[in-house]
């Protein structure tokens, strides 16, 4: 990177003429970003699970549902839903979101048909009709709450919970927002009022967690910026120079964010957390090339400021370009994941920490040449940085067998708990957070609802089965009632309920008659009188040549190893239940969520082996050596199983950001044994024995180390006031293996090479004053 930084500050004005272009032109891909919400945004268009519930959407109309639900009683404007002020206010919100462009259909308890037993066999009902409530709302409550198609849709069973039950005219993201956004509008009228409502499903869940994370995300970047710059002032002591590497970092990630633009790819969850990973990584360089320029200077005061830098780019240049390279390699290893919001992000952060790479030794010189001259400042830290340096390098002499001993357990304990305990699994009430409003919603229907989600059982039938006959109507209800009666499923929902509830009234409303009729012919002719008074009710369940049909099974909020189990029982049990040349496909939210938790584990299952395989790799090339390669990885990869281990252990799942934990610290975590053992080989093969080696090494980087683990860890820290409680807790584990590979840097790899270069350790004198050497000829420092 000298090569790099020489011809900067030769020709600085066509480098930043350059630079000036290239930023222009990404920065007008910014305004091309867009948010991107929602499961089918971080899972993909083109994956299985998202086509099962597009075909399932296509056949039977509309996108994933949203559910408005609201509370009467004690302290609301209505004692039952039943109210007058009850269903007048879930008409005129009906009628407001029924014109909507973006929504095909409204049901809720004003609109919704009632069948009720009149003089000529049954009357269709509402408790709205023209305009007013019906006069006899009581005794059409009182047939309802008998409804089992009511019961849990549409309203609770002690009646003080309403349902308006939404139907989006498509998933796509835009729809989600600006459907997300005319709800909150239609509800505000009625909140001032009193009413309190709670929305989930669709939309709302996708733009209100999405919104949250955005936000709470746009506030950590000024907060992650001032902790890094007061770490950069602490170590420079020069508020310039702090200024033009925030400067610098500013413009990477302008880049980075104009990229993603103009690859017209959506800022999901995954990439609102970009911009800061980007910078508290890319900081890290400079970091080093600042923390070599000042040692320069103070070496040798007569220094001009461009020979001090080019001196400390020819030093820090190539253990910074592998660690920036081992980074990009680890990150990129996402992108073998089936999961849409994996792959963009295996793309743009190994761009963004590259580009602040390039922008380290290019733009940053320049900046740092046209300073004010500053007088050099004597290290007054060397008195602190020296002593503790030597007490690293006498302990882990005095104490190698104990170190790699205890090491080696720790990776035995840790490893079993990694590999034996951790799984995926997705409570998205957890990843939005408990007093999210999404939690609390989710929360609150499930209680008063009974569940939150559905898995939806779409039957394929073979050419020339008649629907309407007895035998097939029996078939899919003991479908349904077998899946109703598995443990974790409840109240299941098919065209059977339909014919049922109108057979019963046809028949007097007397219980014993609430089943399929007897016939074909009767079958059909309940169906066609059902579909004469409200045709959208029966597409809801059969398709309109009559060779699919729905089943919708409500399910809980359940973990991710309940939903594999459940649903491997369902799988099991279609197989016996279902006659020859019939198929059933599961989707819906339960069997999507199934699929998203196996493929974040499938990611974690193979980004961690390629990152791991792809850093030992670089790093073994960069010194020439797997030995040297492989003691680089040892400090690394032992923070990342105890992190893992612990989560394992502690009984944590792996979630969207959890999952990226060993990748990423793989990455980043490197980095300080790849600076430290570039100088221990230095140093070595100068003539210094592997004791006073790395004493030398420690001497020469471990204040930059210290720094930079420093940095990044309190960087990964801002991200625990994202409103997102997953990604709050991978800045955290991520920040505790950082500072976990540090300690390991200090000990355990001096330890590794003590025990693998075993000398007497030398007398405690004073070493000569450290100048970076020139680069060899095969790009050793």
């Amino acid at each position: 990177m000298h090569r790099l930084t020489e011809f900067s500050l030769r020709r600085p004005w066509l480098i930043l003429s350059l630079l000036s272009a290239i930023t222009v032109f990404l920065a007008f891909g910014i305004p091309k970003i867009t948010p991107g919400y929602g499961f089918q945004v971080l899972i993909g268009d083109d994956h299985p699970a998202v086509q099962r519930l597009d075909d399932l959407i296509d056949q039977f109309g509309g996108g994933v549902p949203v559910r408005i639900v609201w509370e009467c009683g004690a302290g609301h404007p209505c004692e039952t839903v039943f109210d007058p002020a009850s269903l007048n206010m879930a008409e005129s919100l009906s009628q407001t979101l029924a014109a909507l462009p973006w929504v095909i259909n409204v049901i809720s308890p004003a609109n919704a048909s009632i069948l009720v037993p009149s003089e000529s066999g049954f009357a269709v009902r509402h408790f709205v009709e023209q305009g007013v409530v019906a006069p006899d709302a009581s005794e059409l409550a009182s047939s309802v709450l008998d409804d089992p198609l009511w019961l849990g849709d549409l309203v609770s069973e002690d009646g003080q919970a309403g349902v308006i039950v939404l139907q989006p005219a498509n998933r796509a993201p835009e729809t989600d927002v600006l459907l997300s956004d005319a709800i909150d509008a239609a509800l505000a009228p009625f909140a001032e009022q009193g009413f309190s409502f709670y929305a989930v499903g669709g939309a709302v869940e996708a733009v209100g967690s999405g919104r949250a994370l955005a936000e709470s995300s746009d506030a950590i970047v000024p907060v992650m910026i001032a902790v890094i710059g007061v770490l950069l002032l602490l170590m420079t002591r020069s508020w310039q120079q702090t200024l033009i590497t925030l400067i610098t970092m500013g413009v990477g990630y302008l880049w980075t964010m104009g990229a993603l633009g103009w690859m017209r790819w959506p800022q999901d969850g995954m990439l609102e957390v970009l911009p800061i990973v980007v910078v508290i990584v890319g900081v890290c360089d400079a970091v080093h090339l600042l923390s070599r320029y000042a040692a320069e200077r103070n070496a040798d005061a007569s220094l001009l400021p461009q020979q001090a830098l080019l001196k400390a780019a020819r030093d820090a240049g190539p253990a910074c370009v592998i660690t920036t390279l081992t980074s990009a390699g680890a990150f990129a290893s996402f992108v073998v994941s089936s999961l849409d919001t994996f792959i963009r992000f295996g793309f743009i952060l190994p761009f963004g920490v590259i580009v602040c790479l390039l922008l380290t030794f290019s733009l940053l010189p320049i900046a740092a040449h046209w300073l004010p001259s500053e007088k050099a400042r004597p290290q007054q830290q060397s008195g602190l940085w020296r002593p503790a340096m030597d007490f690293v390098v006498g302990a882990s002499a005095r104490r190698t067998g104990s170190l790699l001993m205890a090491s080696m357990l720790l990776l035995v304990f840790f490893g079993f708990g990694w590999a034996v305990h951790l799984r995926a699994d997705t409570d998205w009430v957890e990843t939005f957070g408990e007093s999210s409003r999404i939690g609390r919603s989710i929360h609150f229907v499930t209680d008063r609802m009974g569940s939150s989600s559905t898995l939806e059982v779409d039957l394929q039938l073979p050419p020339g089965t008649e629907v309407e006959s007895p035998e097939v109507l029996a078939r899919i209800s003991q479908i349904s009632n077998g899946l109703s009666a598995l443990e974790g499923l409840g109240a299941s929902e098919s065209v059977v309920q339909l014919i049922e509830r109108l057979n019963r009234l046809l028949h007097g409303d007397r219980p014993e008659y609430e089943t399929v009729g007897l016939s074909s012919a009767a079958n059909a002719e309940m169906l066609e009188l059902i579909e004469f008074d409200d045709p959208e009710t029966v597409a809801r369940w059969m398709s309109l040549d009559r060779s699919r049909l729905r089943i919708s099974v409500a399910t809980g909020n359940l973990s991710q190893a309940r939903r594999e189990v459940l649903l491997a029982q369902v799988e099991e049990q279609m197989a016996h239940w279902l006659p020859e040349g019939w198929q059933a496909t599961l989707t819906g939210e339960t069997a999507v969520s199934r699929d998203w938790a196996r493929d974040v584990e499938a990611t974690q299952h193979r980004s961690f082996p390629i990152a791991f395989l792809v850093v030992f790799v670089l790093v073994s090339v960069f010194f020439r050596s797997w030995k040297y390669g492989l003691a680089a990885m040892v400090p690394t990869f032992l923070p990342v199983v105890i992190v893992m281990g612990a989560m394992g252990w502690l009984g944590m799942s792996l979630d969207i950001a959890r999952a990226m934990i060993a990748a990423v610290v793989i990455g980043i975590g490197v980095d300080d044994s790849i600076h430290l053992l570039a100088h221990y080989r230095r140093f070595h093969h100068e003539g210094l024995n592997s004791h006073e080696a790395m004493r030398a090494a420690l001497h020469h980087t471990g204040r930059a180390l210290v720094t930079t683990s420093f940095a990044l860890a309190v960087g990964f820290v801002t991200l625990m006031m994202s409103a997102w409680p997953t990604v709050a807790s991978f800045g955290s584990l991520v920040s505790m293996a950082i500072v976990g590979a540090l300690l390991a840097t200090l000990f355990v790899l001096p330890a590794l090479v003590f025990a693998a270069a075993p000398q007497s350790a030398p007398a405690q004198r004073p070493l000569p004053t450290l100048t970076p050497a020139p680069a060899g000829p095969d790009g050793e420092e």
